[in-house]
């Protein structure tokens, strides 16, 4: 019944996923003029947007090896070219379901080295979490290059009812006090489940603590976001009426793509192209210009989303057959 229900829930989360992907790209594209649109990306430059795609591959590579310094601080030696493949592999299910990518790299990281998954997990949850004070610094610094601009842009998008802070406030609060006296109320064989499981956690997010080189750990991260602002940085020069834009402004439009990857929908399906449009046209790039600019974006991650997951499905699978061989093999003379 717990497994019915679960597989419920994924299925909601899906299909509202969808709708809000659906609703948005509607709201970005129902006035653009696609025979204009096809006509644009027709004679754009399209050796650019196969940069951008490039560089969005190094945030992977990036993301690996300092994927592999989390890893070997805890005593474990994975090849880095198999992390690489599996966050490849995680961002490929994000296509198809928001946020399942995130536990579905961890497994198959696991299959591959039998690493715990827990521990893996916890290693994501301190990603995400550089990854949103990252963000946070790029915010400012949008602020600062485009100070006006963002303030037209976030009343633009307005902002959360009053009520919403307080449905959060009081989902914290329950999940707190569930914790809480969880001892009472979980059969304590589930309950060690849980805490072992809690304890993997805990142990991988603070696996930072033990970074060997914490100076290169750094020095991903910064790359990482390096690859992430040249992905829309190149892709000013597609279009002739982009190609002004400066330094300060990619920043403004990584900011704005970043809070379109941060809503549920697949793979920031219709979010990404509805939030990078809005921005666009609150610097004064023509609308059709916009739309046509965030399709090209995230068309081309898309796409190399896509290939670079197939191929990693491939390979992790093999690997996976390699090290079970062996097994099979030992097996059989057993018998």
């Amino acid at each position: 019944m717990k497994y019915k229900n679960s597989k419920i829930w994924e299925v909601l989360i899906t299909f509202f996923g969808l709708f809000l992907a659906i609703y948005l790209s509607y709201v970005t594209f129902k006035t653009t003029d696609f025979d204009a649109l096809v006509n644009r990306l027709y004679t754009m430059s399209w050796g650019w947007a196969l940069l951008s795609m490039v560089f969005g591959y190094l945030a992977y590579v990036f993301r690996g090896l300092r994927w592999a310094l989390l890893i070997k601080s805890l005593g474990f030696n994975p090849k880095t070219s198999i992390l690489i493949h599996a966050i490849a592999f995680g961002y490929l299910f994000n296509v198809a379901i928001p946020r399942s990518g995130e536990v579905m790299r961890c497994t198959a990281v696991n299959k591959v080295n039998n690493i715990p998954v827990s521990t893996l997990f916890g290693h994501v949850l301190l990603e995400r979490l550089i990854d949103f004070f990252l963000l946070g610094i790029c915010v400012l610094l949008a602020l600062f290059f485009n100070y006006r601009d963002f303030l037209l842009f976030s009343n633009k998008l307005g902002s959360p009812d009053i009520t919403v802070y307080i449905y959060i406030l009081l989902a914290v609060i329950l999940f707190l006090f569930i914790f809480k006296i969880r001892a009472n109320i979980l059969p304590t064989k589930f309950l060690d489940k849980i805490d072992s499981f809690f304890n993997g956690i805990q142990e991988g997010f603070l696996s930072i603590k033990n970074i060997k080189y914490k100076f290169l750990f750094l020095l991903y991260t910064f790359f990482i976001w390096v690859c992430y602002l040249l992905m829309t940085l190149v892709c000013f020069y597609c279009f002739q009426e982009t190609q002004h834009l400066s330094l300060g402004q990619g920043i403004f439009i990584l900011v704005a793509g970043g809070f379109g990857m941060i809503m549920p929908t697949p793979a920031g399906i219709g979010s990404y192209h509805f939030f990078v449009a809005a921005a666009l046209v609150t610097i004064n790039i023509d609308k059709d210009v916009a739309t046509a600019f965030a399709l090209v974006v995230h068309t081309s991650q898309t796409i190399m989303i896509i290939a670079s997951g197939v191929i990693a499905t491939i390979v992790l699978m093999l690997k996976r057959g390699q090290l079970s061989a062996p097994n099979l093999k030992n097996k059989i003379n057993h018998e």
